[in-house]
């Protein structure tokens, strides 16, 4: 049977003119050698990999829903194999997030679960009620505070729903009992949760495709206020500080809210399509369709008339992932479509561009660019994880 994914359906056109275009040749005709990983643990549709105290959590079938099976599973960092693996059918996993010795994940039939640490095994199940076979799902990470998850989920009491049509499912923001996953409330939204949720100045904040950000009432669920952004959202991190959020809308465009009032404060056009968001420190990794990496500052803003970004980085080739601040607390590396990894210093020069894929095409040196087939990367205890279409790879980036 087929798989559907909202981000299959948002990029069926663009490929089709891709292919059509011909192929991207890079490098030729001596392609640099590809560095060795510690390990590749394969699979389809990887969510970005999620380091934890007890190993490194991977979740696969990201955003597809379906009749396939798919795993989440917790891995040794050092060589890639799985303390224990959940399988889920009908749809794959959301993002994970861990919290209180539990791992907390939505998936594509419509249920939130709650996986023990250690063993993997289901503690609890909270299903929405939908019924459709495609579309729907809880995508994003969960929020774990004051005894609660919360959780963006969409689902449609129609076994023939379109997947691409949204007023034909119903979104909301709910919270649940994190020891029993009993829900606490609902609210209603009008697209999916793509932005968080995350609790700042006793307040959680989510944003929804069509780029409305909320506050809601962690207690009860009412929306405190909201407002439009000239953006849409997608699933990308929320930088938060004491009583204010830095998120980038899908137009490239980095917002700075006050959480208290929900108000911007400030805007920069950072780059022209935004295709991933990291958060390091106090600075904020923005990279583009272009090739375009930008270092923002996050905090503290209040004493900046302007917002100047730190550093730019020009990759050649659009950006599937930056990964800062984890392995000796400088440096940054960067993954691009092409499957090279480049290294950079803390001011933004490159250190070093290897080839971290194998060929996949014909007279190519990795991957066809205009594909996007890097889904995140995350830097942990040394290692550089990348998340893919096909797999999730160890790298050392200190030797790359």
């Amino acid at each position: 049977m087929p798989e559907w994914s909202r981000r299959t359906l948002l990029r069926t056109g663009a490929l089709t003119g891709v292919l059509g275009a011909g192929w991207y040749v890079a490098e030729r005709p001596h392609c640099r050698p590809v560095f060795d990983p510690y390990w590749t643990f394969r699979g389809h549709h990887w969510a970005p990999v999620v380091p934890t105290d007890e190993g490194v959590l991977v979740a696969e079938g990201h955003t597809v829903t379906g009749a396939s099976r798919f795993r989440i599973g917790l891995l040794t960092p050092g060589g890639g194999q799985a303390r224990w693996a959940t399988v889920v059918e009908g749809g794959g996993f959301g993002h994970p997030t861990v919290g209180g010795g539990a791992v907390y994940v939505g998936t594509g039939r419509d249920t939130v679960l709650s996986l023990d640490l250690q063993t993997g095994r289901v503690e609890w199940t909270y299903d929405a009620g939908g019924v459709e076979e495609y579309g729907g799902g809880a995508w994003g990470r969960p929020l774990v505070a004051d005894g609660r998850v919360y959780v963006g989920i969409s689902h449609s009491e129609s076994p023939n729903a379109d997947p691409g049509d949204p007023d034909e499912f119903t979104h909301r923001l709910v919270a649940l009992d994190a020891r029993e996953g009993i829900e606490q409330w609902a609210t209603e939204v009008t697209t999916p949760v793509s932005a968080g949720p995350v609790r700042v100045a006793d307040t959680v904040v989510a944003g929804s495709e069509d780029g409305i950000l909320r506050g809601f009432d962690p207690e009860t669920g009412d929306v405190r206020w909201e407002f439009s952004l000239s953006g849409g959202l997608s699933y990308r991190p929320v930088v938060t500080s004491a009583e204010s959020l830095t998120l980038v809308t899908d137009d490239g465009t980095a917002v700075h809210v006050d959480v208290p009032d929900g108000t911007m404060r400030r805007t920069k056009e950072v780059v022209r399509e935004v295709s991933t968001v990291t958060c390091g420190d106090d600075t904020l990794y923005v990279g583009g369709e272009s090739g375009r990496v930008v270092a923002l500052p996050v905090t503290p803003l209040s004493d900046l008339t302007t917002w100047p970004a730190r550093w730019t980085y020009d990759a050649g080739v659009r950006v599937g992932g930056v990964a800062a601040g984890e392995i000796d607390g400088s440096g940054v590396s960067v993954v691009d479509q092409s499957g090279h990894l480049h290294r950079l210093t803390d001011d933004g020069r490159r250190a070093g561009r290897v080839r971290v894929v194998d060929p996949q095409y014909e007279n190519q040196c990795g991957w066809v660019p205009d594909h996007h087939l890097v889904t995140g990367a995350v830097r942990s205890r040394g290692t550089l994880f990348v998340s893919s279409e096909w797999w999730v790879r160890a790298v050392d980036t200190d030797g790359a």
